[in-house]
């Protein structure tokens, strides 16, 4: 037989870097500092860690390194050894990610991606890819809306199945939102809410209780909550936490529209460029910015498009008023 060990070895070497410039690439892309690097490589050398581990691709090790260390600035090496620890216990939590939310082998079903639509089409959280924070940050944009074109049930109809439905699409839509919006993880998420369809009657409290803890085990960080047209509730609710509690959970209550504008200037952007459906003038299309959160996961855009093409002619997607533009 013919042998070519240099030719082997070319190819070897090939391939050695073309992943260099892919990991480059990703670098690049979510603006890792050198520190940031440095603790990649240490986490991609760890030992003892759990078969899941070996295969974490790049991109979801950075996810782990770049979450943990949102606001980082010139670390120490004590700094770093901290870091160090918290990151690998991030990773170490993935484990349970999987287990109670399925992260790595949860897929999109059409029951799911028929929820989303509903909830996107009636503004309950839409995320623009043309609409950032003047820090780059991805704004997730929320009405609170509970009427019974979005699907939602009334509390006698909230049966487990819909609970396990509601943790389901939760996590699918985090790990597809990590995907398309690599400043999601890089830079946290800013939350832009309109309260003032909220329903405390309908709503189920219990949601945020089952998935208190999510938000240790996979890479979704919430960096800023904004919310406005608060009810006499929500306004105790704001004035019974310390200044500290606001600061350390990014928590920001206004009155309207406008004053939340203006208090988050050095945030947000302009009025005119914020969705119709909270208060400002941009005319969001919903489809583009669903199949924008799918570029990366063709399975689930093909699922989206089909399911949304459906839903039209059987005359079910959601047009509730605030979202008559």
């Amino acid at each position: 037989r013919n042998r070519n060990p240099s030719g082997a070895s070319t190819t070897q070497s090939k391939t050695t870097m073309e992943e260099k410039a892919s990991l480059l690439a990703l670098f690049e892309e979510y603006q890792l500092s050198e520190e940031q690097q440095r603790l990649f490589d240490a986490m991609k050398g760890l030992k003892n860690m759990p078969d899941y581990f070996t295969h974490l691709d790049d991109e979801e090790l950075i996810w782990a390194v770049v979450v943990e260390t949102i606001g980082m600035d010139k670390p120490t090496s004590s700094d770093l050894r901290f870091y160090g620890r918290k990151i690998e216990e991030r990773l170490r939590r993935l484990g349970s990610a999987e287990s109670q939310y399925g992260w790595f082998s949860l897929k999109w079903t059409k029951p799911l991606m028929k929820r989303l639509i509903r909830q996107w089409f009636c503004g309950m959280l839409v995320i623009d890819p043309d609409i950032q924070t003047k820090n780059g940050q991805p704004i997730q944009f929320v009405r609170e809306y509970y009427g019974d074109d979005s699907g939602y049930p009334g509390p006698d109809e909230q049966t487990d199945e819909w609970k396990k439905e509601c943790m389901d699409l939760y996590a699918l839509m985090a790990r597809s939102i990590c995907r398309a919006y690599p400043m999601s993880t890089a830079k946290g998420i800013v939350s832009f809410s309109d309260m003032q369809n909220f329903d405390w009657d309908k709503y189920d409290m219990g949601t945020k209780e089952r998935n208190a803890n999510i938000g240790s085990m996979i890479p979704n960080k919430l960096y800023r909550m904004i919310t406005f047209h608060p009810d006499k509730k929500m306004i105790k609710f704001y004035n019974d936490m310390t200044p500290s509690s606001r600061k350390k959970f990014g928590f920001e209550q206004y009155d309207d529209f406008q004053s939340a504008v203006a208090g988050e200037s050095n945030l947000l952007p302009d009025a005119e460029k914020l969705p119709v459906f909270v208060g400002g003038a941009n005319e969001v299309n919903i489809l583009e910015c669903m199949k924008y959160l799918f570029r990366r996961e063709p399975d689930a855009l093909s699922l989206l498009l089909e399911t949304h093409a459906e839903m039209e002619v059987a005359g079910e997607l959601p047009k509730p008023k605030h979202m008559e533009y």
